[in-house]
């Protein structure tokens, strides 16, 4: 591999156009391959790491997006496609808004994440889907989890649930005062 890489850096410094071509034609191969493996590793890697793994494949850009958009349409796993579709949401595409909108309502993956992205990019059909993920389960396991859902309930202007507020208030006290 490494000598396949010189071998296109050596091809890139040409000054013959068709060696120059072929090095940038070769460059983008290799590109793409890196981009597939990469994006396999979101869904290859244990829910633990998904985070991490997103994190890293966020950061390559706008290359990873038709890699992933392809990805996520028949993927079985729940916990990488819903890290998937924040991506794509966070990159501009909408492609995953779907999946986000279900991992919301089936409590997979980073809810509170995933309800401030919706949120945030004032997606049709947020608050319900919010509102709906912020259950008394949801109050009194984790709290924390609970002021992110209110937080992007307030963010696209919905009302705030009275009984979340009235369970924050018990469970949580110095967490309510936000609201």
């Amino acid at each position: 591999m490494e000598t396949q890489i010189e071998m296109i850096f050596t091809k890139l410094e040409s000054d013959d156009l068709a060696v120059l071509a072929t090095g940038l034609d070769e460059a983008k191969a290799l590109v793409a391959q890196l981009v597939k493996q990469s994006v396999s590793a979101l869904f290859s890697s244990s829910p633990a790491n998904c985070f991490a793994v997103a994190d890293k494949l966020f950061s390559m850009g706008p290359a990873v997006i038709p890699e992933l958009e392809s990805r996520i349409e028949g993927e079985a796993q729940p916990e990488p496609t819903t890290y998937a579709a924040l991506i794509l949401l966070k990159s501009g595409s909408m492609k995953g808004v779907p999946l986000l909108i279900r991992s919301l309502k089936d409590k997979v993956g980073p809810i509170g994440t995933v309800a401030s992205a919706l949120a945030s990019a004032r997606i049709p059909g947020a608050s319900e889907a919010i509102a709906e993920a912020l259950t008394r389960e949801t109050v009194r396991k984790d709290p924390y989890t609970a002021v992110t859902l209110l937080e992007a309930l307030r963010d696209v202007g919905a009302p705030l649930p009275n009984e979340a507020l009235q369970q924050l208030e018990e469970s949580a006290p110095h967490l309510r005062r936000s609201f």
